[in-house]
């Protein structure tokens, strides 16, 4: 057998061999497109998710904020998580040294309060409203929040507030309430529970005594036109919300409260707040901002998914809010007091340690 013939076995007999190997082995499929995907180094399956475009996203986005900001504040409330909106029961039992005793009045000139028309935004239970109402004799003051067990237990305040004065003036007032819920009709059943602390309303009275005595008569006429309860409302009210209310104030109080609404409504929401609060104030009026440091929005971006995401998307920093209120809605920063500065905030034992800012609106936008 010559060489080359014996190459030629050899080569047949491997052909046969792979042959019969490829005849023994599965078969081979064909890799089909699945709703399913494999993964191969956990071996877990996982559903493959329909990729969103990014306009899609952000339209699905902005319905969900439309509904939000058309809900009535009443079921808004109920739907979200509890405390969504810094609406704490006890938030100024927590932050205040002596119940009736906010810090911030003290550094705050009265000329923001006496005979002007306030408008005081989450209010929560109304203290800092009631004290405004009591001590410097605004023409109104209205306190509104989103959460109507807070206005309910406000109304209390006053009511009971009302009543300690009747006893101890001998006068007779009838407090003046407007847009309630309806919880409070059953709630007026109910007898009232706190009573304030009798030795702030003796200082009330006499600080009232005294400035009745003053030589001035306009001041006089203030103190008569401007008495506790005639100058106090309170309201359940979003204030981004789109239902739109024609008034008109001399000072907007917004203190501690920019945090809660950037978070549920992320810039859109912050820019509504400033737009509305520009519309709210006459030329001249004065809005006093106290906003939470961007820090303190980090503690709160895991309450819920929804603020882990604004969390993510907000590019309007706290630190901006002077910046955008000056060049887009014609406000001007006349003082800003921080808590460092002598006879601030800081000498207070009380947690409202936030820089106040004060600005004054320059014209109509």
């Amino acid at each position: 057998m010559n060489e080359q013939f014996r190459k030629f076995l050899l080569n047949q007999e491997k052909n046969e061999v792979q042959q019969k190997k490829s005849e023994n082995a599965p078969p081979i499929r064909l890799k089909t497109q699945s709703k399913r995907k494999t993964n191969v180094d956990l071996g877990q399956e996982t559903f493959v998710q329909k990729k969103v475009k990014p306009d899609e996203q952000d339209e699905k986005k902005q319905h969900n904020l439309m509904e939000k900001l058309q809900m009535n504040p009443i079921d808004l409330v109920k739907c979200t998580k509890q405390y969504s909106y810094g609406n704490y029961k006890k938030y100024y039992h927590l932050r205040l040294q002596q119940k009736w005793e906010d810090p911030r009045l003290t550094i705050l000139d009265s000329c923001y309060f006496t005979d002007k028309q306030i408008l005081d935004i989450g209010c929560n239970d109304g203290t800092l409203t009631l004290l405004i109402a009591l001590k410097h004799y605004p023409k109104l003051i209205r306190g509104i929040d989103i959460d109507y067990t807070l206005i309910n237990k406000a109304i209390e305040q006053m009511v009971h507030l009302d009543d300690q004065q009747k006893k101890i003036q001998k006068q007779e007032f009838k407090p003046i309430i407007e847009d309630l819920p309806v919880s409070f009709e059953k709630y007026m059943e109910q007898p009232i529970s706190k009573a304030i602390e009798q030795q702030y309303i003796n200082q009330t009275i006499e600080d009232m005594n005294i400035q009745k005595e003053h030589n001035s008569i306009q001041f006089n006429q203030i103190v008569k036109d401007n008495t506790f309860p005639h100058n106090v409302y309170f309201r359940v009210q979003n204030i981004i919300g789109n239902k739109k209310y024609d008034e008109k104030y001399d000072t907007v109080l917004c203190l501690s409260i920019t945090k809660w609404i950037h978070l549920n409504f992320g810039d859109i929401g912050i820019k509504r707040l400033f737009k509305t609060i520009s519309n709210f104030l006459n030329v001249g009026g004065h809005l006093i901002l106290e906003p939470q440091e961007w820090k303190s929005y980090k503690k709160k971006k895991y309450y819920s998914s929804e603020f882990k995401q604004n969390y993510k998307e907000i590019q309007l920093k706290p630190q901006d809010f002077s910046k955008i209120l000056e060049k887009e809605y014609n406000f001007k920063l006349i003082q800003q007091i921080n808590p460092d500065d002598e006879n601030a905030i800081k000498k207070s034992k009380s947690t409202f340690r936030r820089p106040i800012l004060i600005f004054e609106k320059q014209n109509e936008i």
